[in-house]
């Protein structure tokens, strides 16, 4: 793609320009290993690097324009490089949006999006609504933890909320692909760091919130308040914000918007109502606001919240409700979450990303209700490291006090040894060392589950909590392939299981 420079920095705040704004832009980068001919380097100061250190580095690999805070005068940039332009701005971070909507034409306006935010449950009402649309006919792109999807195409990302230089270039990309629909997770960290900047959203919903990300955010209520800015300032009196009242934290989140908003839930009093007539291990029979019955194959109460969250999304974005219906319940099991497999021998194993005490404890909730008296649940869990240490020793409680066997394991260590996460993970008051068998420490996540399996006996099941469709494990800076569903796979087979 190619834009006009000047055409890029319409709406932008500039404080100096130096140089000309005719010259043709080719891209747009905020690291200067990936700068290539005529694209626009954007430096902006971080937490630990400041991206002002790399102009000329930047200016070397291609680059013709910066835009900066300030202009070291120290370095030989204006006089030196007189086909650079310059663009110094008050804030580096707030002009990226903008610029990378004008780089790619505005997608938003476009295109239907809608911003799908909350603790829990974002990968999978994103992901059920692009499966919903699919099968009603409609071209849609899917932006989540798992990746980008267009149609059926899928791209790899890092972030839950891609940088927003790549959520435009796909969004473009999704429109040339005759994309009307486009369905993203908001996650706070992208709130906080202003990754969705720039974007027009046609609605947002709100899944729920608990215990998560406070190593970030430093309190409950400041990650309320990143929740609560997205529905505040990204929602236009045109949008619609939908809220799960089930939740005690949704009044909140709502408040004092400028969106229509609408309620689902299953327990108390709202727009959309959702009731349980039968549950089994296979799936729910359903009925909502006291219409027609359907049955879905996605299991547990968790996923009817989801599903009733992707039902509602749909009719407010114009589709018919017999329509959707007909389609929702072709909706199949989302990878990583609640993912089920049975063992040969009869041994139930289930992989969730479960990895804050809230999912954990819905997770948990869930089987308990599937499984039998005679049957035992063993869980293998571990937390990351780098990450909220406070919710150690809350998932490690909630684990305990659940379970017949707690295999505490490596997950994603990143920088931290193993061996202090797990300790921190013990360090609650119902847990006494002396009496307790129930827990059992393998560093090794392999060997963890395969403990795991060794214990298990005939209808006994298997959690395997925290990484969920994830396929690496992150040790000291290094990921490393790890999937747990095919890692269980190769150990049942080898355990004759």
């Amino acid at each position: 793609m190619k834009k006009i420079l000047k055409h890029i920095l319409k709406k932008i705040h500039i404080s100096k320009i130096i140089g000309q704004t005719s010259k043709l832009i080719e891209g747009i980068s905020m690291d200067s290993k990936t700068v290539k001919k005529n694209m626009i380097f954007l430096a902006r100061k971080g937490k630990k690097i400041d991206g002002h250190q790399f102009i000329m580095e930047a200016i070397q690999k291609g680059a013709n324009t910066i835009i900066c805070e300030k202009i070291h005068t120290s370095l030989p940039l204006i006089h030196d490089h007189k086909e650079i332009t310059y663009i110094v701005v008050p804030n580096s971070t707030d002009s990226l949006g903008i610029l990378s909507s004008n780089f790619y034409d505005n997608p938003t306006r476009k295109i239907k999006l809608v911003g799908i935010t909350g603790t829990n449950g974002k990968t999978s009402v994103a992901t059920i609504l692009h499966q919903l649309f699919y099968e009603m006919g409609e071209k849609s792109i899917l932006i989540s933890t798992m990746g980008i999807k267009i149609l059926l195409d899928e791209f790899p990302t890092i972030h839950t909320t891609p940088d927003i230089i790549e959520i435009n270039k796909y969004l473009n990309l999704s429109i040339q692909k005759k994309c009307k629909y486009a369905f993203m997770e908001v996650s706070s960290h992208g709130i906080h760091q202003k990754r969705i900047d720039g974007l027009l959203f046609s609605g947002g919903v709100f899944t729920n919130i608990t215990h998560d990300h406070l190593d970030y955010h430093e309190s409950f209520e400041n990650y309320l308040s990143t929740k609560r800015y997205f529905f505040s300032n990204f929602l236009h009196q045109d949008a619609f914000a939908l809220i799960n009242s089930d939740d005690q934290n949704s009044h909140k989140i709502i408040k004092n918007i400028l969106a229509k908003t609408y309620s689902y839930g299953i327990k108390k009093k709202a727009d959309y109502n959702i009731k349980i007539l039968e549950r089994n291990g296979n799936g729910n029979k359903l009925l909502i606001n006291n219409g027609q019955a359907f049955l879905t194959c996605l299991i547990g109460e968790f996923n009817v919240y989801n599903l009733l969250a992707s039902y509602v999304t749909a009719i407010l974005l114009g589709k018919k409700k017999h329509e959707i219906l007909k389609k929702i319940k072709k909706v199949q099991p989302i990878k990583g979450r609640f993912e089920q497999f049975l063992s040969y021998s009869g041994i139930r194993i289930i992989i969730d990303y479960a990895h804050n005490p809230g999912g954990l404890k819905t997770v948990l909730k869930t089987i308990k209700k599937m499984k039998k008296k005679d049957e035992k649940l063993i869980c293998v869990i571990g937390c990351g490291g780098n990450r909220d240490r406070e919710k150690r020793s809350l998932m490690g409680r909630i684990v305990y006090e659940t379970c017949d066997r707690s295999i505490f394991t490596s997950d994603n260590p990143r920088e931290e040894d193993p061996n202090k996460i797990l300790t921190e993970m013990k360090k609650f008051r119902s847990y006494k060392k002396e009496y307790s068998s129930s827990i059992i420490t393998v560093i090794n996540r392999k060997k963890a589950i395969e403990t795991a399996i060794q214990i298990a006996k005939k209808k006994d099941i298997i959690l395997i909590a925290g990484k969920g469709h994830e396929n690496y494990q992150e040790i000291k800076g290094k990921r490393y392939f790890f999937d747990d569903m095919k890692i269980v796979k190769t150990l049942l087979l080898n355990n004759n299981k």
